[in-house]
C-alpha cells in the first residue's frame, strides 16, 4: 500500500481517485525517491510512470512556497502535459500547490507571466520551457525535482541539446528519469548530468 509512504493528504486524493494499490514500479520506487536517490524507472506504458512523476511531485513539494517553481516535469507533448496537469490537480486538490503547464500550443508571454506570478511545479515541454528560459524570466534556482518522462520519446524530439543545457543549468536537485527502455541513446542523455543512480525496472 502506499499508506506509509505517502502524507495523509495525498493517500486520501489517491484513494478518490479510485488508485488503492500502487503499481510494482511505483511500489519499489518510493522509497527511493523519498530518500532522495536519483532514479531511473524503466516500464511499459501503463506501468504507472506518469502518476508516480505527479506522486513524486506533490509529495516532496507538500505545500505552495514562494514565487520560483521547485519541481519541473518535462513531457513529450501538449497532450501529455495536459493529461498530466490534470492528474496533478486531482491528487493535489487537499493543498495549495501551484501549478503551470507550457507547451509550443500556448502563448509564450502568457506563460511566461503566469510562471512569473509564482508556482511550485512547471509542467513543461523541452523546446517550450528553453525558450522561456533563455529570456531569462525562467529561475531555476529553487528547483528541487526534475523529472523527465518518457525520456525515449525526447530523443525521438530531437530534444537531447535542449534537455542537456537545462539539466546542467539546475542547482543540486534530486532527479526521476522514466523510460519505456533503458537503451544506448537514453544512457547518453541521462549520463551527462545523474551520477551512480538507481535503476529499477519492471515488466508491466
Amino acid at each position: 500500500m502506499f499508506k506509509e509512504k505517502l502524507n495523509k493528504k495525498l493517500n486520501a486524493a489517491l484513494l478518490a481517485y479510485g488508485v488503492e494499490e500502487p503499481k510494482e514500479l511505483q511500489l519499489k520506487s518510493l522509497a527511493k525517491i523519498n530518500g532522495g536517490f536519483d532514479i531511473i524507472g524503466i516500464g511499459p506504458e501503463g506501468s504507472g510512470k506518469t502518476t508516480l512523476s505527479v506522486i513524486a511531485a506533490i509529495h516532496k513539494l507538500q505545500y505552495a512556497f514562494e514565487d520560483p517553481p521547485r519541481a519541473l516535469i518535462l513531457v513529450a507533448n501538449k497532450e501529455k502535459a495536459l493529461a498530466m496537469e490534470t492528474q496533478f490537480n486531482l491528487l493535489s486538490a487537499e493543498t495549495d500547490l501551484r501549478v503551470v503547464t507550457v507547451t509550443e500550443e500556448g502563448k509564450i508571454d502568457v506563460q511566461t507571466l503566469d510562471i512569473y506570478k509564482g508556482c511550485d511545479l512547471v509542467i513543461a515541454t523541452a523546446n517550450r520551457i528553453m525558450d522561456i528560459y533563455f529570456k531569462r524570466t525562467f529561475n531555476l534556482n529553487k528547483i528541487k525535482l526534475f523529472v523527465i518522462d518518457d525520456a525515449e520519446e525526447m530523443i525521438k524530439n530531437r530534444w537531447q541539446g535542449q534537455i542537456d543545457r537545462l539539466a546542467l543549468s539546475l542547482p543540486k536537485c534530486q532527479h526521476l528519469i522514466f523510460t519505456n527502455e533503458l537503451n544506448e541513446k537514453v544512457e547518453k542523455l541521462i549520463s551527462k548530468f545523474i551520477v551512480a543512480p538507481h535503476i529499477i525496472e519492471v515488466e508491466e
